[in-house]
């Protein structure tokens, strides 16, 4: 089943750790936090069966037409990469990157690997993964053991905040993507594997990523989705590691530190002062460098409602055009495929191809015309 990678990176910095918690996709299904546990439930195994079935994906997803983008990734040519080396990343939120000055723009990040991007089809895709389903992590391991270091540039594009209303779309939407044409990719760095990991259990299985952890001069922006990750990942990371997760090594800040969480669970930090608050004349902390934060003042009332520019179909069926024909029509034959599910109903279907058929009219009467459905909102 095709599904979304992740691609995280954990920057421990001379400030504290910044953990950049992305996809292979640089946009996501949902844009409203509270669709969060839903979309996960709705995209893992059928809690009765434990298989994971379409059917149950397409009925959820009917209901959420911002996701056409991302299925415009998965289900397009890009949707199997070969394996990890030769796989984009994406931070898919916007962040604010803040000057010393206190000048603030927003910036999404991406990562671009250097021997390009490969994928398989889907018929590559059976042969390989039925090889060995473990086949793309080998494939990492075997490159970096034999020296052919893994590497990625990173790249980000940057807004100024006082543009953000010159789109057709609002920019802080997890399900758009910024224009590259408007706004340019600039190379800022590069990752590097060089070395395989020690121990799999204390190296990967312990890692922890929170988008919450950032780091002096990038800050979080009022993207709804990431809101709702900052408080999810680190309430989900106690839970699966315990309350004193940050103090294990993979996941402890390399630079110097000091805070007032003592005790809890799984405690290994000995710790012998008396003074375990702040502030305190007894035993002053050395404050870190003050550093300038956005301070945006709000006048008005609190309420949930849709967003203003919404625009769930422009960027799918503009993506969609501008494939080749036969990219087009695997595409559809994709899309086939899974509405043809014996579960799915008539009515989802018909809200699908009447999805696909506000993208891009002629995608639209394909899909209809080889399911022999009409299309129903």
């Amino acid at each position: 089943m095709r599904d979304i990678r992740g691609f995280a990176v954990k920057f421990y910095t001379r400030e504290g750790n910044f953990d950049l918690v992305g996809n292979n996709t640089p946009v996501f299904f949902i844009r409203d936090g509270i669709q969060f546990p839903d979309v996960v439930h709705a995209l893992k195994p059928n809690p009765k069966t434990n298989i994971q079935e379409y059917w149950r994906i397409l009925d959820y997803m009917s209901h959420l037409p911002e996701s056409l983008l991302t299925w415009c990734w998965m289900f397009d040519d890009v949707g199997i990469p070969q394996d990890y080396r030769h796989m984009e990343g994406f931070g898919v939120h916007t962040y604010t990157l803040i000057a010393k000055s206190g000048k603030v723009l927003f910036v999404k990040f991406h990562w671009k690997p250097t021997c390009g991007i490969k994928n398989l089809t889907d018929e590559e895709a059976k042969v390989v993964g039925g090889a060995n389903h473990s086949h793309a992590t080998k494939d990492l391991h075997d490159a970096i053991a034999s020296g052919n270091y893994p590497e990625w540039k990173l790249f980000i594009q940057t807004m100024d905040p006082a543009d953000e209303d010159k789109f057709d779309f609002d920019p802080l939407d997890v399900t758009k993507i910024w224009p590259e044409d408007i706004l340019p990719l600039q190379p800022v760095g590069r990752l590097v594997l060089n070395r395989t990991i020690d121990n799999f259990f204390n190296e990967t299985e312990q890692l922890a990523f929170n988008p919450g952890l950032v780091v002096p001069g990038i800050y979080y922006s009022d993207d709804k989705l990431l809101q709702c990750r900052i408080f999810a990942y680190g309430d989900t990371q106690r839970h699966r590691l315990g309350p004193n997760y940050l103090q294990l090594p993979v996941n402890a800040p390399k630079c110097a530190h000091h805070n007032n969480h003592h005790e809890g669970f799984m405690n290994f930090m000995h710790r012998d002062e008396e003074i375990n608050y702040y502030p305190s004349k007894f035993d002053p902390v050395r404050c870190a460098e003050k550093v300038p934060t956005p301070t945006n003042s709000y006048t008005g009332i609190r309420t949930k409602c849709v967003i203003k520019k919404e625009n769930n179909f422009k960027q799918a069926g503009d993506r969609y055009r501008s494939w080749a024909p036969d990219r087009q029509d695997r595409f559809v034959k994709r899309w086939v495929e899974i509405l043809s599910e014996p579960r799915l109903t008539h009515e989802i279907r018909g809200i699908w191809i009447s999805y696909w058929s506000q993208a891009d009219r002629s995608l639209g009467q394909k899909l209809a015309s080889r399911l022999n459905v009409r299309p129903s909102i």
